[in-house]
């Protein structure tokens, strides 16, 4: 991968100036630390995410006459590519996720003293974040099929982060979408626009599929409308500050046994009930078999640590009752199928076919917005695993259709 040199006049060089990264520099080392140079370098040859590039900041730095090297994770609006970077700045995620990391998060850590569960984010402007390397601290993406360890470790992070959030509530005296309700406009499912469109065409693949394997693609279609339901705050159960993109991807786990997690990218942040992160866990990152042998248990885990976070705090918190979890978890299943079948034919894309693809403009605008159904039918030829989940994701979601009225509707 080609080295991007800062000191040269150039795109990234405009998006992160050297008083900046020595800001960056300070925050990390201390004060007295005064950086030398540094390099941007692509993160990866492959695809990590859809929304945003990435990029490894490698800095040299002195402080009292000693020398340091550290890395840095930059996340920054796609401009190589003007048309993600056109959908990006429209779509508004960029504002959602720096809305996260200035605002949000600094409430939710003052004064919690719980396991860590998040990345560290040292630098935040409107089109690029600064991030902690996790990658030199062990931690890494994994499979995009989680097995047991992984799967506890996941909603752990879940259940603190939601924990943080209703300390937070509690010591402000008011809930979070009231106090900045501009930080939780939804983002991900709206029916308008270029997002209606990707929707649209993430639907159209589902029906195809659906038909391919027996089912009524009429049906699969009529049932996909329900997904904008399920990104609103409830009536009837407690809300949380929600992650609400939790694709593999979006989790990094170091090597400890059990292994510790950190989430990342969110850039479709919502207020919602506790099911709604669980629920999207579970869909997104196991398969049928592993929900069918484990939910109960991994429901039990995720509610225990919620209590034992919670209880290691001194301020007295109302923890939400275990039967709101269980019903939460029926209201939120529907929808949770539905965020499979619109993302796995994107997310489950190996990295570098994914980078081929998004990295084009003419294929990005297809793929993306107007037609994916020949590009992921042909996948599912050549990919058994894509083809795999692809196939049961939509098998659920018609069984699911089949009795949509026996389901209860979120509340």
């Amino acid at each position: 991968m080609e080295t991007v040199d800062v000191t040269k006049n150039n795109d990234i060089n405009k998006l992160f100036s050297f008083e900046e990264m020595e800001e960056v520099t300070k925050r990390a080392l201390s004060n007295d630390a005064n950086l030398i140079e540094y390099t941007i370098r692509p993160y990866s040859d492959g695809r990590l995410g859809y929304l945003s590039s990435h990029y490894r900041v490698n800095i040299t730095a002195m402080r009292k006459k000693e020398t340091f090297t550290l890395s840095f994770f930059l996340k920054t609006v796609p401009y190589e590519v003007p048309d993600s970077a056109d959908y990006v700045i429209k779509k508004g995620v960029f504002k959602q996720e720096t809305m996260f990391y200035s605002v949000i998060m600094p409430l939710l850590l003052k004064e919690y003293y719980g396991e860590m569960w998040a990345a560290m984010c040292y630098k935040v402007k409107s089109d690029s974040m600064v991030f902690e390397e996790l990658r030199d601290k062990g931690y890494s993406i994994r499979d995009k099929l989680f097995d047991i360890s992984l799967v506890r470790a996941g909603l752990s992070a879940l259940a603190r982060m939601h924990a943080a959030s209703l300390l937070a509530e509690t010591r402000l005296g008011t809930y979070f979408n009231r106090l900045y309700p501009d930080a939780f406009v939804e983002r991900g499912f709206v029916h308008e626009g270029m997002t209606r469109e990707w929707i649209q065409s993430g639907i159209d693949v589902a029906a195809i599929v659906a038909e391919r394997l027996g089912y009524d693609p009429d049906l699969i279609r009529s049932v996909c409308e329900e997904v904008y339901q399920i990104v609103k705050p409830s009536c009837t159960k407690t809300n949380v500050v929600s992650h609400g993109d939790l694709w593999a991807n979006n989790f990094l786990f170091n090597n400890d046994v059990p292994p510790k997690c950190l989430l990342v990218d969110f850039q479709f942040m919502r207020y919602a009930p506790l099911a709604h992160d669980v629920a999207q866990l579970l869909y997104l990152c196991t398969d049928r078999s592993f929900r069918e042998t484990w939910e109960s248990t991994m429901l039990c885990h995720y509610y225990d640590t919620l209590r034992e976070t919670l209880n290691i705090h001194e301020i007295c918190v109302q923890i939400p009752p275990w039967s709101e979890l269980i019903e939460g978890m029926e209201e939120q299943r529907l929808g949770a199928v539905i965020t499979t079948i619109l993302f796995f034919p994107t997310v489950l894309m190996d990295e570098n076919l994914a980078a081929q693809v998004m990295n084009n403009p003419a294929s990005y605008v297809k793929f993306y917005f107007r037609d994916r159904k020949e590009f992921v039918l042909s996948n599912m030829k050549k990919d058994p695993v894509y083809n795999k989940r692809i196939s049961e994701a939509v098998i659920e979601l018609a069984e699911l259709a089949s009795r949509l009225d026996q389901f209860p509707k979120p509340s």
